[in-house]
């Protein structure tokens, strides 16, 4: 049976997929070419179709922009594949073909043109420029723009493989938001010693993320300063220069120019100390207080994932987002051991890649590359119904182990189960600044190693890598210890004196509880 691929994929005879869509009649006297037809340099359908469906999306928004700004019937066509559009003022566009080869595409902008104009006629091209290529403007003259005009062709200009994700690029954006708030959004060859000067002298007064908040984005610089809030760290200091230095000296080389300056130059931050300890591992008291049965997941907002992703961590180590992305598929069984597959694969039941429409956040990844591997599931978490509720969730048509844990947050679902268990902790008094999630994984790390465990055994268990020297390089330490003695060593992870199971048993979440979560999921957000 063939595998139906998602819209405008195509499959070459080679394995390679092409990204493919029909140019409409009525707009096809721009292009000499009937369709858009491109490799997308992979044979992996995931890959591919985050590729496709941005490429689909900025085909037709500029489909639409050539309807609404055609030509008329006087105008000369231009000989371009598709030729220079009317955009308010007339923007040559240099595009010899739309095949992969061509590395870079340049809009040639003229004097007048308005960063609105600009943005536009660059939003329509990025994403149908070939795979690697960069899309950037040529200023027509040596006058500058002002310094906002240059940030998304900054964005632009960098080659797929170095694009920042996300969240890089959320805080890209909010550094050049800063540095824009403090010395104004001005033409950017105008930028002198003495705007470095004020940036400099207030930046260290900002509060963090103060072009973010609801309650500072939209304040004066003075009135963000006069809210009195505890100041940003010296370290997010430099980073938001670092960030800003960067794409000033990009858009400095766009007129052939160096930066007149680097922010924050000559601040030193100092590197905390090698033995300063910024979290610590749970108490056995403190493990009495968070699973607390009376606590524990309850409450009117209550949720079953709230259950089991602190007794998985203390049981194993897991990394919150570990945890939190586990697919049903996820749970194998290995010489007869259950085991969690900490992996960054889609589930196999969807063929081999990740299904049409899938959000971005709801894709599984891993830290590094030491993070993918076996890790035995503690007999504690089974005698508490962890394989019967997986088999309830099987039953019920559910792919993900927490399909009650949201996964629209940036960072994916492990944003909002973390969140949540920094308001338990608050609720249940455990106010430590060094207690954090991450400290399971502390007192996993440390209690493996008072039981003696060895240590390339602990960094197989916890996902750190195993090669500290050429020694280590030698064989595959993974292969070196069988399933049977991971086993072994989780069970060394003994918390009967902590936690009280027999009362937590009495709280395993059911279909009911699970099913109520999924409605409070889907209620829309108040208005």
């Amino acid at each position: 049976m063939a595998i139906k691929l998602p819209s405008h994929l195509h499959r070459a005879p080679s394995g390679v997929l092409h990204f493919r869509i029909a140019i409409p009649p009525d707009v096809q006297q721009h292009f000499r070419i009937q369709e858009i037809y491109r490799s997308l340099r992979t044979a992996n359908v995931r890959d591919a179709a985050l590729a496709a469906q941005a490429l689909s999306y900025a085909a037709k928004r500029l489909f639409l922009h050539l309807r609404q700004h055609s030509m008329s019937d006087e105008k000369k066509m231009p000989q371009t594949p598709f030729g220079g559009f009317e955009m308010g003022l007339m923007m040559e566009l240099h595009l010899d073909d739309l095949t992969p080869s061509k590395k870079v595409i340049k809009i040639q902008t003229e004097p007048g043109d308005t960063p609105e104009i600009i943005a536009a006629a660059m939003a329509g091209l990025r994403e149908i420029a070939p795979l690697g290529a960069a899309v950037h403007s040529i200023a027509s003259t040596s006058e500058s723009q002002n310094i906002s005009a240059y940030v998304e062709p900054y964005f632009d200009s960098l080659p797929l493989e170095q694009r920042p994700n996300e969240k890089s690029l959320d805080q890209y954006r909010a550094s050049i938001r800063t540095f824009l708030k403090i010395v104004g959004d001005k033409p950017l060859l105008e930028l002198n010693r003495k705007d470095r000067n004020g940036f400099e002298d207030v930046v260290k007064k900002m509060p963090a993320n103060s072009t973010q908040l609801a309650n500072t984005r939209d304040l004066s610089i003075d009135g963000v300063i006069a809210l009195g809030l505890p100041p940003m760290s010296l370290t997010n200091a430099k980073n938001i220069a670092r960030r800003t230095n960067t794409f000033l000296a990009w858009a400095f080389d766009r007129h052939g120019k160096d930066a007149p300056f680097q922010l924050l130059g000559k601040l030193k931050v100092a590197k905390r100390a090698k033995n300063a300890k910024a979290r610590r591992p749970f108490t056995d008291d403190e493990l009495r207080l968070v699973f607390n049965a009376e606590t524990i997941a309850t409450g009117s907002q209550a949720k079953p994932y709230m259950f089991w992703v602190p007794l998985i961590a203390v049981h194993s180590g897991m990394r919150i987002n570990e945890i939190s992305q586990l697919l049903i598929s996820d749970l194998v069984v290995i010489g007869g051991i259950t085991c969690f597959n900490v992996t960054d694969e889609p589930d196999p039941s969807n063929d081999d890649d990740w299904p049409e429409g899938m959000l971005v956040a709801e894709r599984k990844s891993l830290k590094t590359n030491a993070a993918k591997r076996l890790v035995p599931i503690h007999p504690a978490l089974l005698d508490l119904g962890l394989s019967s509720y997986v088999e309830m969730l099987r039953h019920a048509g559910h792919s993900r182990l927490l399909p009650d844990l949201s996964a629209d947050g940036r960072d994916g679902p492990g944003q909002a189960a973390s969140k949540q268990f920094g308001r338990y902790l608050d609720r249940i008094n455990l106010k430590d600044t060094q207690l954090v999630f991450h400290s399971f994984r502390h007192g996993v790390v440390s209690r493996l190693r008072r039981m003696d465990v060895p240590r390339e055994l602990r960094k197989l268990l916890v996902g750190h890598s195993t090669v500290e020297d050429t020694h280590d390089s030698y064989g595959l330490v993974e292969h070196d210890y069988s399933t049977e003695r991971k086993l072994d060593a989780i069970k060394t992870l003994n918390f009967s004196e902590a936690i009280d199971y027999a009362a937590l048993k009495k709280r395993t979440p059911t279909l009911a509880d699970l099913n109520k979560a999924l409605r409070a999921l889907q209620k829309p957000a108040p208005t």
